[in-house]
């Protein structure tokens, strides 16, 4: 998998700026603790991720490693453009750990969620896993 319309639960990974075989980007929607998506060393970086409908986002849990400022954007396009920024924020430094974050998304509307990482700690960071909580939007109207 190249990282790029890698697929998981209906969720696909269509953009990343970061490509490598040995850590793919498909491996951060991977339920395996093994997984590790490793960027290329510039910043910023950026993962967009596409659900198969608009949905209401109510989290985002982040396993990851040196990730220093993350901010997050939506759109409700059928493509993605024209975001719409929601919130940044700076992890705190752990050498020791892993950094388990987990970022309340208050049921935001989404097609699209793109994640960019403006600064690590390190001049590489790692993702481990991305995992959102969601519900469809028809089941609330």
């Amino acid at each position: 998998s190249s990282g790029i319309n890698a697929e998981y639960g209906g969720t696909k990974i269509v953009y990343t700026t970061s490509l490598t075989s040995h850590f793919p980007a498909f491996d951060l929607l991977q339920p395996s603790k093994r997984s590790l998506f490793c960027t290329t060393g510039s910043f910023p970086q950026e993962v967009i991720l596409q659900f198969t409908h608009v949905l209401n986002l109510i989290s985002l849990d982040i396993v990851s490693s040196y990730v220093k400022t993350l901010s997050l954007y939506r759109t409700v396009k059928d493509k993605p453009e024209k975001w719409e920024p929601m919130k940044t924020y700076m992890f705190e430094e752990d050498d020791a750990n892993l950094q388990r974050n987990t970022l309340n998304l208050h049921a935001v509307t989404a097609t699209h969620l793109k994640i960019v990482i403006a600064a690590g700690y390190g001049n590489f960071v790692a993702l481990y896993n991305l995992d959102i909580k969601s519900k469809d939007v028809s089941s609330t109207l």
